[in-house]
This record gives C-alpha cells, structure tokens and sequence, in this order.
C-alpha cells in the first residue's frame, strides 16, 4: 500500500524538486549558471517497503542493482550536452578526478585517487571504455531493519560477482544482458567466478 500511496515520500521529493529549483533560480540570477557544475545523485537505492526498483533486484541495504543503482544528472550549460545519456558504469570517487579534469585544476605530483576521470563521459563520449572493478563491502553484524544482507561485491564490465558473508554463497551475474539479475549463472563460469572472487578478496 505505501507503494502506491506515500504522502510523506512524496512530500520530500516535491521538496527535494523545489530545492534544486530554488538553487538553480539562484545561479540565475547570480548569473553563474553557465560556471556552475551542477551534480544531483543520491546515496543508495530505494527502500523496497515504499518504493519500486523495478526492472532492478532488491533495494535499499542490499547489493542486488535496486540498491547500488542511483540516479546521476549532471548540468554544466555550453560544456555538457543537454539531455544525453550514458550507459557506462561510475562511482561517487570519480567526482574528484573528473572534476579536477573538468576545470583543469593543477594537483600535486604525488596526488592519488580512489576515482577514475570520466570527464568524456560527461562531455558525451560513446567510446566504449576498459571494463575496471568497482567494489561494495556491506557487513552486518545483525540483521538489517530494511533486510539487508551482509555481503560484499564487485563488479567488472558486464558482470558482477556477489559474495554473502554468512552463507558464503557466491552468486554471478551478467548485467548487460540480466539487468534484474534473475539468473544467477555463477555454474556456468566457474573460473571466471575464482578471478572475481580472488580480486574481490584482495581489495
């Protein structure tokens, strides 16, 4: 029911709406909206409970795409081209290094990064890049109040291995072509299993 009917979540996303609005009216009349990198994200999927992730497996507190999958608009008039899109995977640690791309900042030579550049993305590059891993680690001591699960992840081009702590269960999916992760194919691909997992275990 509070799927569907959800005043208190709709409240904060008409909040959520006029506050971008209010800032967006204020680079306006400032007249920097065309010096402003404006970047609206969010932290985690959503809460199953009020919400559909739908094509996307599980939510909020989980590994599954439904709750690492977040929303990534970026605005920067006359240097991003308005209403494109991108498919290419990313994470919060590449604001830094994009960012430091983007406005050509000089860094310290011995400056190092979590995060990857991804600033011809931004600018609408469709030049397919090397696959990299990324990786979750979510370990719970006790059970999550929004079911979450202890588990850690990595993901590397099309697939992702997920591996839950308590069971030790190994689960493999390829998101290009099971993007809600229905087929666990972890069987199938027995080596490529170990080299995930060996390089999920080492970071």
């Amino acid at each position: 029911w509070a799927q569907h009917h959800n005043p208190h979540l709709a409240a904060m996303l008409e909040s959520i709406d006029d506050g971008v609005g209010m800032i967006m009216d204020k680079l306006e009349e400032l007249n920097l909206t065309n010096d402003t990198i404006l970047i609206f994200s969010s932290d985690n999927g959503g809460e199953v409970k009020v919400t559909s992730n739908a094509p996307l497996r599980g939510g909020k507190s989980q590994l599954y795409e439904g709750g690492i999958w977040v929303p990534l608009i970026i605005r920067w008039p006359k240097k991003i081209p308005a209403g494109t899109d991108c498919n290419a995977y990313t994470t919060s640690t590449d604001f830094f290094p994009t960012l430091i791309d983007a406005c050509n900042l000089n860094v310290k030579e011995q400056y190092q990064s979590d995060g990857t550049s991804v600033w011809d993305l931004w600018q609408g590059s469709k030049r397919r890049r090397a696959g990299r891993d990324l990786h979750w680690h979510y370990p719970l001591e006790k059970p999550h109040f929004l079911g979450g699960v202890s588990a850690g992840a990595i993901r590397s081009g099309p697939w992702k291995l997920i591996e839950f702590f308590e069971t030790g269960t190994l689960e493999l999916y390829h998101l290009e072509t099971d993007l809600g992760e229905t087929k666990n194919v972890a069987q199938q691909h027995p080596e490529l299993v170990e080299s995930l997992y060996a390089r999920l275990s080492h970071w």
